[in-house]
């Protein structure tokens, strides 16, 4: 009973999340990319977002619903994270834009989730077994299906972070590893050629 319960728990962790969208994108200047995703109403949809490269790590920010109504907007954001519910159903929009930078693109890492409401699994024709009715059970799940994608994407972030610091970290010691060679090389070098003319300077030519 315990193996099944646990089973039941698993199944209905990823039945929630019927739409999840994680991507690292590149924006170039001057560009808007946006995406789209469908979500009922009462839905919980989740935007989490990080710049990762590029510039001040900025980007501009804008979020629609199928209405055409603005739910978030932001001209200047580096990272964020938010969460609101469906208003009605339809396919709502997310936009990333750029035009502010002039030459510099921007790397991006967002996800896009939309995690179906309870209720909706409430028709007996939606559900495909008796679980949901155990009401105390079903917000459980929920929250721990929240709390566990949030620990995901929270991970994916950081190691988003610690691969471009371990970038910047390896080229760092390369160029100071290159300079320490290039550095007396060269000084021995000068010395070799300043000898080598003081030599000849210095010279007592005989003429027979």
């Amino acid at each position: 009973a315990l193996v099944f319960r646990m089973r039941t728990v698993v199944v209905w962790v990823l039945v929630l999340f019927e739409a999840v969208r994680g991507f690292m994108i590149t924006i170039d200047a001057h560009e808007t990319v946006c995406f789209y995703d469908n979500a009922m109403q009462k839905d919980k949809i989740t935007v989490r977002f990080e710049v990762m490269e590029g510039g001040f790590k900025d980007i501009a920010v804008h979020i629609q619903a199928p209405n055409l109504n603005t739910l978030y907007e932001s001209d200047s954001e580096t990272s964020g994270s938010y969460t609101f519910a469906a208003t009605e159903r339809g396919k709502y929009m997310l936009c990333f834009d750029n035009e502010r930078s002039t030459l510099t693109p921007k790397l991006l890492m967002f996800h896009f989730t939309v995690m179906r409401d309870l209720s909706h699994y409430a028709d007996p024709e939606k559900r495909t077994d008796d679980v949901i009715e155990q009401s105390v059970l079903q917000e459980n799940i929920n929250a721990l299906s929240s709390q566990l994608m949030a620990i995901k994407h929270e991970q994916e972030y950081m190691h988003v972070r610690y691969t471009g610091h371990a970038q910047i970290s390896r080229s760092v010691h390369f160029r100071i590893v290159a300079w320490s060679v290039f550095g007396p090389s060269l000084l021995l070098l000068m010395t070799i050629v300043e000898v080598y003319y003081l030599k000849r300077f210095f010279e007592v030519r005989r003429v027979v």
